[in-house]
């Protein structure tokens, strides 16, 4: 390992094949940050509560976790990069039924179809990029991550522009699955793509090995980190407008500045990853991103409001990233279970605890329930020690 660490810089390999991970991982990612911008319009439109509003982007989020838990049968079966194909039809199908939904019912159906079939993209991609691009594959993660923050930060952009210039906010949502679906399709039906099993039982046989107690701590930590990031992701825009009475279109697209500091932290943390431990960076990390919540809670004006949101997704960057690579080290010939329950992690996360805070909200008030997140960083800070000393 630390031998091809050192040579890192040799040649990489980026062909189409693995330009359609990157994409792919990309509409994934952008799709679970243009839920929490678009169900703000949403609830206005079909009258629901801050608690009603939550149950959708953890239908998404529950879709996540039922595929975390249950995908292993279908992947068992089905060679990697169909099923990669299969993520990209299911986000399109998922997206069309969320968009022409007018009641709760459909929109929480195309939201858990999203994140059920969508996922596949998450479980499949580490897999994919190992065997595209061999040693340099961890390369390859680094890359697709800072390529999906670049998307995530497209989402609440796209919400607002096309709410303010083009009557409705959809298009933000069905150009991009729309676009996932086509992708799938090519995946799907083009013969450069096999439909050999071979791969798979391999991974059936690596998915029986037992996880070790190690792996769960770095995965609870990782459930933390996940529940900070989608908790400001999918509620700061709405503490924007109570707290400081910022209009809505606006408070949406400033929700962008926390992933542009996403991107930021991810570009300097692929640097610094090849040179420094990973805990410190870890440490590090969230004491930026901390700091920049208290910046962000505590701001009585907007200017350091959004400052602070830009250092929490400065620090919150690089935490999804390292815990992945500290897990899967753990985890060791058992990467194929690792795969599945980081699938599980991100699920869990989405679904309970932006849930939990938009409840929370409802009875204290948005800017009371905000304080979830200085908890989750003091849980996450006990987890990251007692992982570094177990």
């Amino acid at each position: 390992m630390k031998t091809n660490a050192s040579h890192e810089p040799i040649k990489i390999k980026r062909g189409l094949r693995v330009w359609l991970v990157y994409i792919m991982l990309s509409c994934f990612a952008y799709v679970l940050n243009v839920a929490g911008p678009a169900v703000t319009y949403l609830r206005d439109e079909i009258t629901l509560s801050f608690t009603q509003g939550a149950m959708h982007t953890s239908a998404l989020a529950l879709g996540m976790v039922i595929m975390g838990l249950f995908g292993h049968f279908l992947l068992r079966k089905l060679p990697a990069w169909k099923a990669l194909g299969l993520g990209g039809i299911g986000l399109g199908v998922g997206g069309l039924i969320f968009v022409l939904g007018n009641r709760p019912i459909f929109t929480l159906a195309g939201l858990f179809l999203m994140g059920a079939v969508g996922s596949l993209i998450v479980s499949t991609n580490p897999a994919i990029l190992a065997d595209e691009m061999g040693s340099q594959s961890k390369v390859g993660v680094s890359e697709a991550n800072t390529m999906s923050s670049i998307f995530s930060t497209m989402a609440p952009i796209a919400v607002g522009y096309f709410a303010s210039k083009v009557i409705t906010w959809r298009p933000a949502v069905y150009i991009v699955t729309s676009f996932a679906f086509l992708l799938g399709l090519l995946i799907l039906f083009s013969p450069q793509f096999s439909w050999s099993g071979k791969q798979t039982e391999d991974d059936a046989a690596k998915n029986s090995i037992t996880l070790l107690g190690t792996y769960w701590l770095f995965w609870a930590a990782l459930v933390t980190s996940i529940s900070i990031e989608f908790c400001l992701i999918y509620w700061s825009s709405d503490y924007l407008q109570a707290h400081l009475a910022m209009p809505k279109g606006s408070a949406t697209q400033w929700v962008s500045l926390f992933l542009v500091g996403m991107v930021v932290g991810r570009y300097l943390g692929s640097l610094l990853l090849q040179k420094h431990d990973r805990f410190l960076i870890l440490f590090v990390s969230v004491a930026i991103g901390a700091s920049g919540f208290a910046i962000f809670w505590f701001g009585e004006i907007n200017v350091a409001a959004l400052v602070g949101l830009f250092l929490a997704g400065m620090g919150v960057a690089n935490l999804y990233a390292s815990l992945v690579t500290l897990s899967f080290e753990v985890a060791g010939s058992a990467r194929a279970a690792a795969g599945s329950a980081t699938t599980l992690a991100s699920g869990v996360a989405i679904l309970l605890l932006p849930f939990a805070l938009g409840s929370l909200a409802d009875l204290l008030g948005i800017r009371t329930a905000m304080l979830l997140v200085a908890a989750l960083y003091l849980v996450l800070i006990a987890l990251l020690y007692s992982g570094k000393n177990h």
